[in-house]
């Protein structure tokens, strides 16, 4: 412990194999605590916080849930990601190929990047927000309910955007002058 900060580590001894070196860590800390983990292989799980919350892996599950008014920083190479009722604050989620399932996510900047995952949003998108999911090759699978009111730029570089939302196009009204 240094301060008000604490570090906790693992290190395999040689020979060790991905079982055998097993850690299971269980921490608790004060709701509003800053938390940053980080793990190769293993789970990741934050809940009921305050504070901002970063985790970073490599293959295991990535779980985060009950969090508001914080900013949620998550990179994976292909772990799940699995975000659940997250409010009032920034949500930044960069994953390679692994899938990011969010429900119940708003705040004013929601932005998820993956290169080949599926992305599935459900939820209402908070009014304000700005909300940013791309995947180059992994599916995008967005539901709102039907009294949403959002504006949806969508585009695909191959394949193509299919819409089931029940919106009406959005026209600026606008008049033409002779001479103009």
């Amino acid at each position: 412990q240094s301060g008000n900060r604490i570090d906790v580590l693992s290190h395999l001894f040689p020979g060790a194999d991905a079982q055998t070196g097993r850690v299971d860590y269980q921490v608790q800390v004060p709701p509003d605590a800053s938390l940053i983990l980080r793990s190769s292989t293993g789970a990741l799980h934050a809940e009921r916080l305050h504070g901002d919350v970063t985790l970073e892996g490599a293959t295991g599950n990535v779980d985060v849930r009950d969090v508001s008014d914080a900013h949620v920083h998550i990179k994976t190479l292909k772990g799940p990601i699995t975000l659940t009722n997250i409010h009032d604050g920034h949500v930044e989620v960069t994953s390679v190929s692994g899938e990011v399932v969010m429900d119940s996510v708003s705040g004013p900047l929601v932005q998820v990047n993956s290169t080949s995952g599926k992305i599935f949003y459900d939820g209402d998108f908070g009014s304000g927000g700005e909300y940013r999911l791309a995947s180059h090759t992994g599916d995008i699978e967005a539901t709102a309910p039907d009294d949403a009111s959002i504006e949806v730029i969508a585009r695909s570089v191959k394949g193509k955007v299919e819409n089931d939302f029940r919106l009406q196009p959005k026209h600026t009204p606008f008049t033409i002058k002779a001479g103009s």
